[in-house]
């Protein structure tokens, strides 16, 4: 297993292609509706065949990955991932519960999820190279989103179907990021040792612990720098720095460029990434 960190905010792709992609978790939600053929995919600690016309809902932290059985000509899936912090409305349930039921059938998907999805590519296919406006991204994967929860049967995540020691722990970080956070600290709520919360980083997530709360912090900052007017010095503290300088560094280490550079860079393209289809 993997940790998978995207450059941004929001990605959305028709893809035709056969896959195989290996065991992975992230920080944001992902959608795949498999329009043509037929893909095997695992989620948690369950494995589904998703067929034609179905889709399949992973939440954030949850290890999932999933393979195409239909041939290149016979495959088309949308796949769609979205920050959580851009549809601040469901948050909440996206970190602190558990679907137990991740794949819906045909007939449990309402109307506005396809029109949801068509508006998202048109969308796209209308800005270009320019990034529409967040709100109309935040408002439309909150109508998709919407639409699904009722049939995935969403319960407590610590009440869930039992949950790996990995998992726990990355949705508690998940919750927790921006807040005074170490190994140490981690090791404690799970009654483990901090080196045992390293090597769970470096062994199974294949990113060091620093890395990956880095990469939640600063992917937390471009969010606020691009959809909120707080200072970088308020953004610094809000992302749980508690100096600027070592922000800009850390920020400079990820991005290749200073947050001030970011947001000017990104004043008209604020990072959104489209996959556009060929056709429906």
């Amino acid at each position: 297993m993997f940790y998978e960190s995207k450059e941004t905010s929001f990605f959305i792709v028709n893809e035709r292609s056969q896959l195989e992609y290996p065991l992975h978790v992230h920080q944001y939600i992902e959608v795949v509706h498999v329009v043509e053929g037929k893909t095997e995919m695992q989620i948690g600690p369950e494995k589904y065949l998703v067929n034609t016309g179905e889709i399949g809902v992973i939440f954030p932290n949850i290890p999932h990955d999933y393979h195409t059985l239909s041939p290149t000509g016979k495959t088309q899936l949308h796949i769609m991932n979205c920050y959580v912090d851009l549809i601040p409305m469901l948050k909440t349930q996206l970190l602190g519960m558990y679907p137990q039921t991740p794949v819906l059938h045909k007939e449990q998907i309402h109307e506005d999820v396809p029109y949801a999805e068509h508006r998202l590519f048109e969308t796209a296919r209308h800005y270009g190279t320019r990034t529409p406006p967040p709100e109309l991204i935040s408002s439309l994967v909150t109508l998709l989103l919407t639409r699904l929860f009722p049939y995935l049967h969403l319960t407590d995540y610590q009440e869930s179907l039992p949950q790996d020691l990995t998992c726990n722990i990355l949705a508690y970080i998940s919750k927790h990021f921006t807040e005074e956070i170490s190994l140490s600290s981690i090791g404690a709520v799970f009654g483990i040792g901090k080196y045992a919360v390293s090597r769970i980083f470096s062994n199974i997530l294949k990113v060091s612990f620093l890395h990956y709360i880095n990469s939640l912090r600063i992917d937390y900052a471009k969010y606020l720098l691009l959809n909120t007017d707080l200072s970088i010095t308020n953004i610094a503290m809000e992302c749980g720095y508690h100096s600027q300088q070592t922000f800009n560094r850390v920020f400079k280490e990820l991005c290749s460029c200073t947050p001030k550079e970011y947001k000017k860079i990104h004043y008209e393209n604020t990072g959104f990434s489209f996959g556009v289809p060929t056709s429906f």
